[in-house]
């Protein structure tokens, strides 16, 4: 039979379509069966319309792009760039359809030179060969499904960690990373992280949100009301972060999901450019912004400006309609 919504051609007896996802009006017969009541023409009109409208807005929902635009800097102080970030996206679009995946990493070293960038660009490189021989390869072969992304996350998790804690151990010094990643599948974004690197949302509708917490003094310290968020900013404590990548056998990574329409953003970024600018002054560049690369290096410029005492890392996903 032909879908109502998009006029695939189904086999016979499917409950819904298999290119849409609409439900399928079930043949004449099954609606007059002696052993079904009978259901009044206008009913069973509104019914239709009804599952349409549900099936073209589950369309709607997916059928999202992602773009996004990246910078890195060293500051205005530091010798090295201990940051590290990883951007993959890939697309398949069907009937209209986009199925996007987006992998997004910002990792932020610690342990001074030779080892902040190390540790960061481990967790990095681990990650993205976990993504190559697991996430990509179930996407590209069209079996990957929501349900299965956060067990992957933490897997890639637990290996990106033992990864910095071998290397920690064999260097004998104090190496570590935070860790912040976003998966995009489909219209949902699968957040982690461990440490202070953040992440905004930024709907097409609304105001700027922090979806992140930092693991770190001052941010127990703002919540418990000792100090301001501009007294954070100074504080001499403001690098002490309780939960690393690389610090023990087991890291827990706090776990957000969102769900984006066309026109979102979403911001991820090292402290190098929060502990330099205020909410409303990374809102207001990513709205004036034209394009996620842009934003990204207008960013950095403006963090570099307001003195770029540590390394900057930006990532700027934008979400459209097909």
């Amino acid at each position: 039979m032909n879908c109502p919504n998009c006029r695939t051609a189904n086999p016979a007896g499917a409950a819904q379509c298999r290119a849409c996802g609409a439900p399928l009006m079930a043949p004449s017969t099954a609606v007059t069966a002696p052993d079904l009541p009978p259901v009044p023409s206008t009913n069973m009109a509104t019914t239709l319309v009804e599952s349409r409208s549900a099936a073209v807005l589950q369309a709607r929902r997916a059928a999202l792009l992602l773009s996004s635009g990246y910078y890195t800097d060293l500051g205005r102080e530091r010798k090295s760039n201990e940051d590290s970030l990883l951007v993959v996206e890939m697309d398949r679009v069907n009937l209209s359809a986009a199925n996007p995946l987006g992998l997004y990493v910002v990792a932020d070293g610690m342990g001074g030179q030779a080892a902040g960038e190390v540790a960061s660009g481990l967790v990095v490189s681990t990650i993205a060969r976990a993504a190559h021989d697991d996430l990509f390869a179930k996407y590209l072969s069209g079996v990957l499904t929501e349900s299965y992304i956060g067990s992957w996350m933490k897997s890639a998790i637990a290996v990106a960690n033992n990864a910095v804690l071998s290397r920690r151990a064999a260097d004998h010094n104090n190496m570590g990373s935070t860790l912040l990643m976003v998966v995009i599948f489909g219209s949902a974004a699968y957040l982690a992280h461990a440490g202070d690197s953040r992440a905004y949302y930024l709907p097409s509708d609304g105001e700027l949100e922090r979806v992140t917490g930092d693991h770190s003094l001052v941010e127990q310290l703002v919540r418990s009301g000792q100090i301001t968020v501009a007294e954070a900013r100074t504080h001499p404590k403001r690098s002490v972060i309780y939960r690393t990548m690389g610090e023990k056998e087991d890291v827990e990574a706090d776990t957000r999901t969102l769900e984006l329409a066309p026109g979102d953003r979403l911001v991820l970024c090292s402290d190098g450019l929060n502990g330099m600018l205020e909410d409303d002054q990374i809102v207001a560049i990513i709205r004036a912004a034209a394009s996620p690369m842009q934003a990204t290096r207008q960013l950095v410029a403006a963090a570099n400006a307001a003195g770029g005492r540590d390394n900057i890392t930006a990532i700027v996903v934008d979400t459209s309609s097909l």
